[in-house]
């Protein structure tokens, strides 16, 4: 008998539907037994490490003893301020632990996603389930590229020791050890210096100090008049745009030149027209796919994070946290099958052995997003899962369309007396897979003119200004963070380029976070209150400046080098050239060196923010104000103390597709009805509105919905 344990209970159900043909399970609490397999799940992560309160038993925050760096890294069962999921965890585990000791379980399987943290989620529950009833077992891996019912039953057959993939569970180790110092003991130094909390990470840093940079180079610009010579006039009916290179400080200083090349017989003296067959653009990251979502769609990253792993899990595509744009040799026939089933009776779709689209060297544990041969049913998906799996569908299509996408490229180069002027022109021949994914940027046709023709010119000097530097972006800083030492931030739109080096890179750690993190400490930035966004654009707010300002003052330099450098440490743990323990010794002598040179300096402390009173706490009658996640009551610290939390997002508002608002919270508090547009129907088709009441019956918080006409 094996126990699979399965990083969610979602997984665990499909991994039960995917071996139900061969065994008949049985749902018990906590788990599902078969006659050869029981498949029981986690809630994602079980064990977190220790506090440092926990190690030193004080709970002030303080520059003493700064860094802290424990002898040996402790974990412990996840905790929160919830009670409820507390009992569930530990309940959870116990029943993991139970299974796992049973007398006719003699293998135990690893089922945590396909990633560093689904490895480490499922090391550390069963190493400290084993270690606890002192057993030893043999442990596999199940590791699952995408979750389909036939992956599932492949991969169950084809497992391997999970000891096979330590390097991976080590590098998650580290990883977890080095934010965790940097973190915990960043943040308070911080803090305790300005008086304020203040969260830093090894990858929040850069991604404010980039944003910083920027808005401070646009708040710092001082625009520039200047003036350029122009042609417009018409030949033949069509006007012919002529611009001079140069630029002008002034009207006058243009005279001279705009004399001689009104004076002089403007020709054609080239005409070069050719056919070329544009490329796709390739595959699809994680972070390309959310940049094309953001860019073309306004998706936040968690939005389209959420939804993306979400057709994971309901295995419409393959393992979504990749950094790659390739696939395997190895997937060559998976592919063949997907087309086969685009196809249909009329093919459209054909295979292509290209480097690139399969390419080994290019893929380090996953191979490109795409999707899988379960397709969804008609109506199967909501509106932004439909789009987002359109998406991805159609970049798969994109590089496998039998059709060539041919593209009509015209230069014309016009002579003005001793002067040339260049033109460029680009049309749509054949579209190709333009048909799924257009043009983002319009045509350029060019006046129709031959070799030898005669062209009208009226130079005239036109005013222009100097403009800023553009706002940072979602996608600008996608790529930046998968690229931070490349000097062009724009994504690229349309083909594929030349990225062997860029690779090599990647694949050496030259990047900040990864595809797994990035997302959320992102968002942890915004909560913080560092960056904030709006229409994909990405702005620093004055606590976002603070932050950098004080690291400059206190020499604490954990800019794109500096963190790089981490990442690269992390690297080589994963491919077993470094140990763990001298990352956290690589880690542990940065600190020191950030504490003993910013000890001595004082930084202008933050002055404390009179809180906004949201209302009047229904159970003590204390004020009630705002946090990142909850409206909650201030009489949590006083004796008997009173938790009464309103959560922005719990179970009901999750459900329904929305999140409780401040202006929401301040009705309710007030005994008021709200009403709320836009709920999400459970059968996920369509949507409702309901008048919404709060319910507190002393120890939960209740909503309450009513229909008024």
């Amino acid at each position: 008998m094996k126990v699979i344990i399965a990083e969610k209970p979602s997984l665990a159900r499909t991994v039960v539907q995917a071996l139900s043909g061969k065994e008949n399970f049985d749902r018990k609490q906590g788990y599902f037994e078969g006659q050869e397999t029981i498949v029981t799940y986690a809630y994602g992560h079980l064990f977190q490490l220790r506090d440092m309160g926990e190690y030193t038993g004080e709970t002030a925050w303080k520059l003493e003893g700064l860094p802290f760096v424990p002898e040996k890294f402790k974990f412990r069962l996840k905790t929160s301020k919830d009670k409820a999921k507390d009992d569930s965890v530990k309940q959870q585990y116990e029943t993991i632990r139970e299974l796992i000791g049973r007398d006719d379980v003699d293998a135990v399987v690893n089922c945590g996603d396909s990633d560093r943290e689904g490895q480490v989620i499922g090391d550390l529950i069963i190493h400290n389930a084993l270690g606890q009833l002192k057993q030893k077992k043999a442990v596999y891996r199940l590791w699952l590229p995408e979750q389909t019912e036939d992956t599932i039953r492949h991969a169950v057959k084809t497992m391997k020791l999970d000891e096979e993939y330590q390097n991976l569970f080590h590098e998650g180790l580290a990883r977890t050890y080095m934010d965790w110092l940097l973190g915990i003991n960043l943040t308070r130094f911080l803090s305790v210096k300005l008086n304020h909390f203040m969260p830093v990470g090894r990858v929040l840093i850069p991604i404010v100090k980039i944003i910083y940079d920027r808005d401070m180079e646009i708040r710092n610009f001082k625009p520039e008049k200047y003036f350029v010579l122009e042609s417009n006039a018409e030949t033949n009916g069509e006007a012919v745009k002529l611009t001079f290179k140069e630029k002008y400080a002034s009207r006058a200083d243009c005279q001279s030149m705009q004399e001689y090349l009104n004076g002089q017989k403007a020709t054609v003296i080239k005409v070069e027209q050719k056919d070329i067959i544009k490329r796709a653009s390739k595959l699809f990251s994680l972070s390309t796919l959310q940049s094309r979502l953001s860019k073309l769609h306004k998706m936040t990253l968690a939005d389209s994070l959420k939804i993306i792993q979400g057709l994971y899990e309901k295995g419409f595509v393959t393992y979504p946290r990749t950094n790659s744009e390739y696939l395997s040799e190895a997937e060559k026939g998976k592919v063949e099958a997907i087309i086969a089933k685009l196809n249909g009776e009329q093919p459209y779709l054909a295979m292509k052995d290209s480097k690139g689209i399969f390419d080994d060297t290019k893929i380090e544990s996953h191979s490109a997003l795409i999707i899988t041969n379960k397709f969804p049913k008609a109506d199967e998906l909501g509106v932004d899962e439909q789009l987002v799996y359109d998406t991805i569908k159609n970049r798969f299509i994109c590089n496998f369309l039998i059709e060539d996408t041919v593209m009509s490229r015209t230069c014309m180069e016009i002579a003005v007396g001793k002067e040339n002027f260049e033109l460029k022109g680009e049309a749509v021949k054949q579209p190709g897979f333009l048909k799924y994914e257009p043009l983002t940027k319009k045509e350029s046709i060019l006046p129709n003119l031959n070799e030898g023709d005669e062209v009208a010119v009226d130079f005239q000097p036109v005013e222009k200004e100097t403009t800023p530097p553009a706002k940072f972006d979602i996608s600008m800083l996608s790529n930046y963070l998968k690229n931070p030492f490349r000097d062009e931030l724009k994504e690229a739109d349309g083909e594929a380029e030349d990225d062997a080096a860029e690779y090599r890179a990647m694949l050496a750690g030259v990047e900040i976070g990864t595809e797994a993190t990035r997302t959320g400490i992102i968002e942890n930035a915004k909560h913080a209150s560092y960056i904030s966004e709006k229409n994909t654009k990405l702005s620093i707010e004055p606590m976002g400046e603070k932050l950098i300002e004080s690291l400059d003052k206190l020499h604490i330099n954990l800019y794109k080098e500096k963190t790089v450098e981490f990442s690269k440490i992390l690297k080589q743990v994963f491919h077993g050239d470094t140990e763990v323990q001298e990352c956290v010794d690589f880690t542990a002598k940065e600190l020191r060196s950030i504490v003993d040179g910013g000890a001595a300096v004082t930084l202008e402390q933050i002055a404390p923010a009179e809180k906004e009173v949201i209302g009047k706490c229904p159970r003590c009658g204390k004020n009630i104000y705002e946090s990142t996640k909850a409206f909650y009551c201030s009489g949590f610290k006083a004796e008997p103390k009173c938790n009464f939390t309103m959560w922005k997002k719990d179970k009901f508002w999750e459900s329904r597709g929305k999140k409780l608002t401040k202006a929401m919270a301040i009705k309710m508090l007030q005994g008021a009805k709200v009403k709320v547009k836009g709920l999400k129907k459970k059968s996920g088709d369509g949507t409702y509105d309901a008048y919404i009441s709060m319910v507190d019956t002393g120890k939960w918080v209740n909503y309450e919905m009513t229909f008024e006409k």
